[in-house]
């Protein structure tokens, strides 16, 4: 390699990461001056001078070795540490064999990680390994090299600077690969070097209208739809009978594995006057998606509504269907519903909301879900009594049902029977008789509820006890020696009482039957991978009753949380087990403030206020999120 090319080479970080808008080029030359005049690598430069930090840097562009000598590969992994002489000696005798590089045979063969033997590779060659996984692609430039030459050659384009194309390749030895896309894009063509996963994933990606992952939701199998019980209809033959057809499918596709993929929970689609917006929520929040033309809604929408088995004729009224895919490997269950509104130019269309559940997921333990030292050994008392309610209560997408899964999981065993009545069933647990309630076909709460009293049962989950028919059954369940969990939608753990009364269920059964009362909510957990310590302004901590000075966390953003600070959820609790004087309130009929009043004072009652600024204190989430979530103490 000639001294001119070596010099590029070691620009090539910097030019990485002013592509991708990490550094500014004032940045770059200044630290390309350090550079010459220290010796030390560029990519250090930039970490001494705080243009980026360290993260980034091996974020953007992987681990990098320096290495001053070029030998035989084999011969370098054995020295660097990375396989043994023997491995290499039956690596030898296998790579003709298998008729591929060593390096691969050795990958093959499991005595090296591919990226560790690129960061290798990309150092005896004197190229730049890089990571691909968060890299944001430019149109312009994949539009130099169609996606055919790209998936053939497994190369994709980068960026360009001053007339040289820089692309990412498996092989960047390749001199004749080089020389064909030099001469189909017309420019200079240096490469970098990435694993064939990262390049065909990043080909995925970048190519909208490409294969995209249509190939991990369906096993590889481009003939064959998301598939349903039932298999395909008339409709949806129509529907991929064309080119057009069958676009739309990609973009369906699309659209469920790229919200699968960032571990969102929904997916709106609103339709707009010019377009249709997406948005995805991730950890409870909702982001925006680049909106799709409105010339495509009613056929998106349609064949969502085909995957869902919907009747795609009827628009006029809410419609509700379930879906179940695979994606990579894994099993992912859809619940679709549509929801009619009127636009001022395009007359009644359609909104969908796609919930995505998990059904394989661990279950956790009620010691893994986030109760403090102080509330959860009650909490463990509570869910082995042998009869009694136990409420958990919050609104909506407060992760009530998780706790209730946890519960189940924590009395089930082989000398109790436990029976649930779902809306849906989300999770299927071994060993458990889980019911779905179907309205239409008469399966109710409350029809449920006697059909459950005939089944012996020791334990019953009620997924909502959402009137005085379905309550009052399953206090009588509790009097005659069942234990029963189940959900209301109330603000706080006091509110549970009076929405009891409000339905009209008797006050002295209210106090006979209730054990406990666990309010909950969900907020954002702060990334771990760049949380940092903060001083909070002094007026903001005397405002929610926290001594000025006290220091609190936050997450600056990082590759890991997609540059929000925040990666998970975790949940905040307010647990209330009412005693003599509490239900003599109730019997009196005192409001819920008086109640949870008492319980604070008297009882000692940790709110949700208070446990979300304990999990503040703690480094687990953010001040902004415990207020939002939570009201203040009385």
């Amino acid at each position: 390699m000639n001294t001119s090319q070596v010099k590029r080479n070691k620009r090539k970080v910097g030019e990485i990461l002013l592509a991708q808008g990490y550094i500014n080029q004032q940045q770059l030359e200044h630290a390309l001056e350090q550079h010459s005049s220290t010796g030390i690598s560029l990519g250090t430069v930039l970490v001494k001078l705080g243009f980026i930090d360290e993260d980034t840097l091996n974020n953007v562009l992987g681990k990098q070795l320096e290495l001053s000598y070029r030998k035989r590969i084999g011969d370098l992994l054995v020295d660097q540490g990375y396989i043994t002489p023997d491995q290499l000696k039956n690596g030898l005798a296998q790579q003709k064999a298998m008729n591929l590089p060593l390096g691969k045979c050795l990958v093959k063969l499991g005595y090296i990680e591919e990226t560790k033997l690129l960061d290798v590779l990309a150092a005896q060659l004197d190229l730049q390994h890089i990571n691909l996984e968060n890299f944001k692609f430019n149109a312009s430039m994949t539009r130099m090299i169609s996606e055919e030459m790209a998936r053939s050659y497994k190369v994709i384009p980068l960026y360009e600077n001053n007339g040289v194309l820089t692309v990412a390749m498996v092989d960047p030895t390749n001199l004749r690969s080089l020389d064909h896309i030099k001469f189909k894009t017309g420019k200079d063509v240096e490469p970098v070097i990435g694993t064939e996963a990262e390049i065909l994933a990043a080909i995925d990606r970048a190519y909208v209208g490409g294969k995209d992952t249509l190939s991990d939701l369906i096993g590889g199998d481009e003939d064959k739809d998301l598939v349903l019980e039932g298999g395909k209809d008339e409709k949806e033959e129509e529907l991929v009978g064309d080119e057009e057809g069958r676009q739309i499918i990609k973009i369906v596709n699309l659209i469920v594995s790229e919200a699968i993929r960032l571990g969102a929970s929904d997916v709106h689609l609103e339709p707009q006057e010019r377009n249709m917006r997406i948005r995805y929520r991730v950890d409870g929040e909702l982001t925006e998606q680049n909106p799709i033309p409105a010339r495509l809604m009613i056929q998106i929408t349609s064949r969502l509504k085909v995957l869902g088995g919907m009747d795609i004729a009827e628009k006029r009224r809410p419609l509700d269907g379930r879906a179940h895919i695979q994606y990579r490997g894994k099993e992912v269950d859809l619940r679709l519903s549509t929801f009619p509104m009127l636009l001022r130019s395009r007359g009644v269309v359609e909104k969908m909301v796609i919930r995505i559940i998990d059904p394989n997921s661990e279950i956790a333990s009620i010691d893994k879900i986030g109760f403090s030292k102080t509330v959860y050994p009650t909490i463990a008392r509570l869910i082995e009594l042998p009869d009694g309610i136990i409420l958990t209560t919050g609104p909506t997408g407060s992760g009530k049902s998780s706790t209730l899964y946890a519960f189940i999981k924590q009395v089930a065993g082989p000398g109790v029977n436990v029976v649930t009545m779902e809306d849906p069933v989300e999770k299927n647990i071994p060993g458990i008789s889980q019911g779905q309630i179907n309205n239409a076909a008469g399966f109710t709460f409350a029809a449920g509820m006697r059909a459950i009293l005939r089944q012996d049962p020791d334990v019953i989950m009620l997924g909502e006890m959402r009137d005085k028919e379905t309550s009052e059954m399953a206090i009588q369940a509790a009097l005659t020696g069942h234990l029963v969990i189940s959900t209301l939608h109330t603000n706080d753990a006091a509110g549970a009482f009076t929405r009891l009364l409000d339905m009209g269920v008797e006050p002295f059964l209210v106090t006979s039957c209730v054990k406990g009362v666990l309010a909950q909510r969900l907020c954002r957990r702060i990334c771990d991978k760049c949380k940092q310590q903060v001083q909070v302004p002094d007026v903001v901590l005397e405002g929610i009753g926290i001594r000025a000075g006290t220091p609190f966390y936050q997450g600056k953003g990082c590759q890991n949380c997609n540059n929000s600070g925040y990666r998970g959820r975790l949940a905040l609790f307010e647990l209330l087990v009412p005693d003599e004087q509490i239900c003599r309130m109730i019997l009196e009929r005192k409001s819920s403030d008086e109640i949870k009043g008492y319980a604070i004072r008297q009882l000692g009652m940790a709110t949700l206020r208070r446990d979300g600024l304990e999990k503040a204190l703690a480094g687990l989430t953010t001040i902004e999120q415990v207020v939002a979530v939570s009201q203040a103490e009385m």
